[in-house]
């Protein structure tokens, strides 16, 4: 019988150890994950919590674009290096991507005043006729590009349009679901300046 209860006395001690080991365990690895965010998170920009990783593209673009000379049939994720610019992936069917052209031209209208802004509008799965014939209807003058087998949407998680992504030398800082709003894009180059990421 006294063998009985120091048998469940030290069980007893054993499920107690192994639940704390456990809360233990659970805190470390809590804490380690929590300290090892990378300083763009630090700085309240969104990288980690969304999970979303910079990649490169090579697309084919319209000629409509004035970043770039007409001739120039591709533009890549190197061309844009050293300025800031918006990812922004809509298609002509999506009412909210129509409604935000104007923004988006607002907004590269004014990019001498914001660091050199680029806005690369990127069209999602549809022909270059149907991109073109919309872009030209709104006047739009920001870069388009053609995401004909959607690879650069998925690469960038986009299960939902309008989605802009603001890049600037290869990191995402920010990210917009829905229609753009300017204020917001200018609020996040601001605290760029700020932290020392952008000039002023």
């Amino acid at each position: 019988m006294r063998n009985s209860k120091n048998l469940l006395k030290m069980n007893s001690r054993l499920i107690f150890i192994l639940i704390l080991i456990l809360i233990m365990v659970i805190y470390a690895v809590f804490f380690s994950s929590s300290s090892n965010k990378n300083s763009l998170e630090t700085q309240g920009y969104l990288i980690d919590k969304t999970g979303i990783a910079f990649h490169d593209f090579n697309l084919m673009r319209l000629e409509t674009g004035t970043l770039f000379k007409k001739d120039k049939k591709f533009l890549s994720s190197v061309d844009l290096d050293s300025r800031p610019y918006l990812l922004n992936f809509w298609a002509t069917w999506c009412g909210p991507c129509r409604a935000e052209f104007d923004e988006l031209e607002e907004l590269w209208q004014e990019s001498s005043a914001l660091n050199g802004l680029a806005i690369i509008g990127v069209n999602v799965a549809e022909d270059e006729k149907k991109a073109k014939s919309f872009v030209e209807s709104k006047s739009s003058t920001f870069e388009i590009l053609l995401d004909l087998d959607s690879e650069l949407s998925k690469d960038y998680k986009v299960t939902g349009i309008p989605a802009t992504f603001l890049i600037y030398n290869s990191e995402v800082y920010d990210r917009w679901s829905g229609p753009i709003s300017p204020s917001r894009v200018k609020a996040s180059l601001k605290r760029l300046q700020e932290d020392g990421i952008l000039d002023k």
